[in-house]
């Protein structure tokens, strides 16, 4: 429940130096660099500017990236599972750096770019050849070389297609000329291959038929017969396809530095970066002023890194912050059960330096209420077994592996739960261990789910008290947060049982609240009227009472659909073979279901509690993430 502490630090160093120093300070990682202002001598500086030339790796990337996502398509595939044994690829920067000085890629881009080329173009030809077989099939019957067909000088060789509606009309023009032959070659697809012989008298009032017919004319631009083309056109077709396939033989050979390619993809993100933060310093002539914050647990580290460059010619100071500086940049640090739920929180919103962090407090209410909304011990088994195997057996980056670790934590919170319910697949097993039935005992687990929800509210209301009382605001608290417990509690008390003293009470309170509520109002009546808006706000109360009873809702709906799927699989066993066959195979995929949408539910109502209920009492958020100087990861993790 803490954010780790930060000093800012204003560095000047020698331009000349400036390579050397964030090559040093990338393999520290720590510094998170901000715009720098020094505001007594700006006149005086200037922004940095990187050349061209030394932003040139721009391209660098897009040709790397281009080869990667080429040649992966060539490599084979790996098994899941055995990527999953395997793990991620981890090197530290150095190793990164010295693997990416030991290869230079250019001699295999165009080496490769070539031959990606050689392919394509024989693929295209390929595409063409296959296109010129299909024009020529319908013309097969055809045995006579059409170059000869269209040589003769008084006879007029005519080839082409029509739709078999239009046959007809065409057939019943052309018989009544004397010296014009048609012929059917093929019908396909209710379109008609016709030749046709006509001489010079016939010819025009032939093509004029033809033509308001919708005849389409084919001109084969061959001189052989159909049948030699159609063969010397499948050769042409195979010989490129054995080509492609020797061509392809040859990328595969350059997979093998595909690793190589990941890490020098990573190591110019990296140079990126470093040209990329420069824009943030300022400089004078020879010198660059630097500004930026780091973990106060690394200051060491960190001056270790400024040393190795030149401890001489830099000049390094180390300050505190402002705890109130919005800029300060945030790291969460948690013990290790707390931490898995940090995501919660950062989906959220980071929270500021001068906040506390939520994320102890919520770990522990969003770990029993998820596990109250799905309660059920079967489930929780299932989620239990098949996260400890993915943690127990394959390895995955840090992101994935915490991610599995905190679905882990909350099986055993499902289990709990079920256990209590004594659920297991609704009520296909009964569990010994039962204490709330939910058929039955549906008012005991509404109290409950009210109980729980007050308890996350009270200490949301705690939590607000405390960063007041620390910010030294205790009046604000005593106004913000005991008028309204006692104003609630008072409500409660005087609801359940009617009392004089619960009634004064409760008259105190709302009085405080409306004296107080708008206390920053310029005038009384603002005062008053702001103050009665505050008091308003006790339906919002109301309305967050009845929040909490999804966490009744989604545990008896996942419950009651569980039941549901059983008794249908009942009757369906019940119908001999078959029906148990049907029965297991439903039972399997609609549990399956079941569990999902369970887990959903839970995952994301849970959520909305934290964030509009426990979250709207006292947290604000907003913080900055602190940015690591390095790139963020594509192919390869660098630690």
């Amino acid at each position: 429940m803490a954010i780790v502490k930060m000093k800012k630090f204003n560095l000047f160093a020698l331009e000349e130096n400036r390579k050397r120093l964030l090559e040093e300070l990338q393999k520290f990682g720590y510094v998170n660099f901000t715009k720098t202002k020094f505001e007594k001598c700006k006149e005086d500086l200037k922004d940095l500017i990187i050349s061209s030339k030394e932003d040139s790796h721009n391209e660098d990337l897009t040709k790397l990236q281009w080869m990667i996502e080429y040649l992966e398509k060539f490599k084979e595939k790996e098994k899941i599972l055995d990527s999953l044994k395997k793990g991620p690829v981890v090197y530290s920067f150095e190793q990164l750096e010295k693997k990416a000085n030991s290869y230079d890629y250019r001699s295999d881009y165009e080496k490769v770019n070539n031959l990606s080329k050689q392919i394509e173009e024989n693929v295209q030809e390929i595409s063409n050849f296959k296109a010129k077989l299909k024009e020529l099939t319908p013309w097969i019957s055809i045995q006579e070389p059409i170059g000869e067909l269209s040589s003769f000088k008084k006879v007029h060789f005519i080839m082409g297609y029509v739709s078999v509606r239009n046959l007809e009309k065409i057939k019943n023009v052309l018989k009544d000329l004397k010296h014009t032959y048609l012929e059917e070659i093929e019908i396909e697809s209710n379109i008609a291959y016709l030749v046709i012989f006509t001489d010079d008298n016939e010819k025009e009032i032939t093509i004029d038929n033809l033509r308001i017919n919708s005849f389409t004319e084919v001109n084969l631009n061959i001189d052989s017969s159909i049948e030699d083309e159609i063969n010397s056109t499948k050769d042409r077709i195979s010989s490129l396809e054995k080509e492609n396939i020797d061509l392809r033989k040859k990328v595969f050979d350059f997979t093998k530095n595909l690793l190589e390619m990941k890490c020098l993809y990573e190591y110019y993100q990296n140079v990126l970066l470093r040209n990329k933060v420069v824009s943030n310093f300022k400089s004078t002539e020879k010198l660059d002023l630097i500004q930026g914050y780091i973990p106060e647990d690394k200051k060491e580290d960190f001056k270790k890194a400024v040393d190795n460059v030149s401890k001489s010619k830099i000049y390094l100071e180390i300050n505190d912050v402002d705890k109130d500086d919005p800029d300060v940049p945030i790291i969460l640090k948690n013990n290790k059960i707390s931490s898995l739920f940090e995501s919660v929180t950062q989906m959220y919103a980071l929270p500021k330096y001068n906040e506390i962090d939520p994320t102890f407090l919520l770990s522990i209410f969003y770990w029993v209420f998820f596990g109250m909304m799905v309660a059920d011990f079967a489930y929780g088994l299932i989620l239990f077994i098949g996260s400890a195997i993915a943690l127990k057996f394959f390895k995955f980056d840090d992101a994935t592996k915490k991610f599995l670790k905190f679905f882990f934590a909350l099986s055993i919170s499902t289990m709990i739960w079920g256990l209590l319910y004594g659920s297991a697949f609704g009520d296909l097993i009964k569990l010994p261990t039962q204490v709330l039935d939910s058929s039955k005992d549906f008012m005991t687990v509404l109290t409950l789910s009210i109980v729980f929800g007050a308890v996350h509210l009270a200490v949301g209301l705690l939590v607000k008290a405390y960063i007041l009382i620390k910010n030294g605001k205790p009046l604000d608290a005593f106004y913000d947060v005991f008028l309204w417990f006692l104003t609630l509690i008072s409500v409660i008390v005087y609801i359940l049982n009617k009392n004089t003293i619960s009634f004064y009470t409760m008259l105190i309170g709302m009085i405080g609240i409306v004296l107080f509520g708008a206390r920053d109002a310029k005038s009384i009546p603002a005062r008053i009227a702001g103050g009665l808006y505050s008091l308003y706000g006790i339906t919002s109360y109301i309305g967050d009472f009845v929040s909490y009873l999804r966490l009744m809702a989604l545990g008896l709906a996942g419950g009651f659909i569980a039941i549901a799927i059983n008794i249908i699989v009942k009757m369906l066993a019940n119908a001999g073979i078959i029906g148990i066959i049907f029965g297991v195979i439903l039972f399997i995929f609609a549990q399956s279901f079941n569990i999902f949408l369970s887990y959903l539910s839970a995952y994301v109502h849970t959520s909305r509690l934290m964030y509009v209920e426990f979250f709207s009492k006292f947290y604000e958020g907003g913080g900055k993430k602190f940015n690591t100087f390095r790139s963020k990861k594509k192919y390869i993790e660098v630690k």
